[in-house]
């Protein structure tokens, strides 16, 4: 795939704060890319900013090599999917899917255009209806149909499953992921859950503090994360600063790559484990999630616990097992 949207040394600063910091990545030709980090780390304002709702104090976006950087919002040809969808309340799916159409379209041409939209957002036979007659998935629906009617070089969304209820959040995330495959284009979507970015992205960018702390394949930042924070942001990660492991320097290994089993003799003996007493645990449907506190008495650790682990069943607070830590899974970064 070759670069579709490049975002070049890109800076905002609301009076005297700097919310963005030379945000410098490129994003390939139909993807789906979602922007990750907590509250206040400037992501809404880098999806204003590709949107033309917001100007850049400086820096520059292109679009296979067009300059956007200085488009207002209606010749920049940007699709947009709000958190709340903001559907007209008295139009038809039909009236607002077809809202932002170009009126020297034919009669003909809107209703093949309505027709093929209906068929990938899944919405045909429902284009009478109003969007208080929907559910919240339709809703949605309609929301990106729209955003797709005008043809967007891309597509942004802010945080478009965070009014759901969870039960459809991933359902709801899985048909969104196959109308964007379906439909080819580029697909920005900012979010603060990381399981969802995990999920659905091809490739995912790391904000903190308005700065781009990693960006790659969700993949490579969940196995080889650069940074304590984009370790810990990105999933369960414990980190470890005690004599046994890496010479005392700071070291993370994931919740799901620590061992747990009885505290036998001959599972003590195994590099790198140490015994742990078992301070608090929760149940969790297909695991256990168990807090331990190392013989160390200073170091805790959290272990996802397989409830196909013999022991799963067996844990009790207060006792003792043999706690690993396998150095292949090892996370270690410099100071």
């Amino acid at each position: 795939m070759n670069d579709s949207l490049e975002i070049r040394h890109l800076y905002k600063t609301f009076g005297q704060t700097e919310v963005l910091k030379d945000i410098d990545v490129s994003i390939n030709e139909g993807s789906f890319t979602c922007i990750l980090g907590p509250s206040g780390s400037g992501k809404t304002t880098l999806l204003m900013i590709l949107a033309g709702l917001e100007e850049a104090s400086d820096g520059e976006i292109f679009y296979h090599g067009e300059n956007l950087t200085d488009l207002p919002l209606e010749k920049r040809r940007v699709g947009i999917v709000f958190q709340h969808y903001a559907l007209f309340p008295n139009l038809t799916v039909r009236e607002n899917i077809l809202f932002g159409v170009k009126n020297n379209l034919t009669a003909k041409e809107k209703d093949e255009k309505l027709a093929r939209l209906l068929d990938l957002t899944h919405l045909a036979g429902l284009e009478n209806r109003y969007p208080a007659e929907l559910s919240g998935g339709q809703q949605q629906r309609v929301a990106i149909a729209r955003a797709l009617a005008i043809n967007p070089r891309f597509l942004l969304l802010d945080e478009p499953l965070s009014a759901l209820d969870p039960a459809n959040r991933s359902r709801i995330g899985r048909e969104l992921r196959e109308i964007q495959k379906k439909a080819g284009v580029t697909c920005v979507m900012v979010t603060h859950d990381r399981t969802e970015a995990l999920a659905l992205s091809d490739y995912l960018i790391i904000l903190n503090n308005g700065r781009i702390e990693q960006a790659g394949a969700p993949a490579e930042i969940y196995d080889r994360p650069k940074s304590a924070f984009v370790a810990t942001f990105a999933g369960g990660m414990n980190l470890i600063e005690m004599a046994g492991i890496n010479e005392g320097q700071l070291t993370g290994i994931r919740f799901a790559d620590v061992g747990v089993a009885q505290a036998t003799e001959s599972a003590l003996s195994r590099p790198f484990t140490f015994t742990g007493e078992l301070v608090a645990q929760e149940f969790a449907g297909d695991f256990v999630s168990a807090h331990f506190l190392l013989n160390d008495f200073k170091t805790h650790i959290t272990a996802l616990v397989a409830r196909t682990n013999p022991v799963a069943d067996e844990m009790k607070t207060g006792a003792l097992y043999a706690v690993s830590l396998p150095r292949e899974r090892w996370c270690v970064w410099s100071k």
